[in-house]
């Protein structure tokens, strides 16, 4: 039923979002334990110029952490900002390129409560060019220390015009036992959902900045 619901939902925003003009949306239920979000973003730049950018986060996730800190994950609170809730520092990345996976490193505090530090997260991340024209990204967490039990995702590069395309990203996300105690409905969207939608946006800007570099 929340599956149909769900479906129901995003294709009402679809069909609007075509009678009207493009807006972005974000939406996030729980289903058997698990958090599902779904994100679109709508971009004003052409295809390529939206996959340089994807090519370039892909790239900076496996081999450039720091310069990934500059646009993509920037103010996201990743690297132990001051919080009330819940602290995270992502601290470093290394890509194993013979078995394609990327291993991360991290601390996460549960203030005056619990410290989590050094969790490690190997993650791999998958990008197709399909037959339709659109860009795949899938995401799969294959293992984590206490903080995640479970996370798959998968984005998109939609293009609409010769000079716009949505992105999307559905993410579904489990917590350990501890973290699946501690995190409602609530406290996901304080720690997690709004991390989504700001990296998309993140996003967006840097294929808006690389648009409006052209012809200078």
């Amino acid at each position: 039923m929340y599956r149909t619901y769900f479906v129901a939902i995003i294709f009402l925003c679809s069909f609007t979002v075509s009678m009207a003009s493009p807006s972005d949306s974000i939406l996030t239920y729980y289903k058997n334990g698990e958090f599902i979000t779904y994100s679109q973003v709508w971009v004003d730049v052409p295809n390529e110029i939206m996959n340089g950018v994807v090519d370039d986060f892909l790239y900076q996730t496996k081999y450039d952490l720091d310069a990934m800190f500059g646009w993509a994950l920037k103010d996201m609170k990743l690297r132990k900002e001051k919080d009330e809730i819940i602290v995270f520092n992502f601290k470093s990345t290394e890509y194993d390129e013979k078995n394609d996976v990327i291993k991360n490193v991290g601390d996460v505090e549960i203030p005056n409560l619990i410290n989590f530090p050094d969790i490690h997260v190997d993650d791999r991340m998958t990008k197709t060019v399909l037959a339709d024209g659109r860009t795949k990204v899938n995401i799969d967490v294959l293992y984590s220390d206490n903080f995640l039990k479970k996370t798959t995702g998968v984005f998109y590069v939609n293009p609409k015009r010769t000079d716009g395309c949505w992105i999307t990203l559905e993410i579904k996300v489990k917590f350990g036992r501890f973290f699946d105690f501690f995190i409602t409905k609530f406290t996901y969207r304080y720690i997690m959902e709004w991390r989504f939608q700001k990296v998309m946006h993140n996003i967006a800007l840097e294929a808006e900045r690389r648009k409006s570099l052209i012809g200078k």
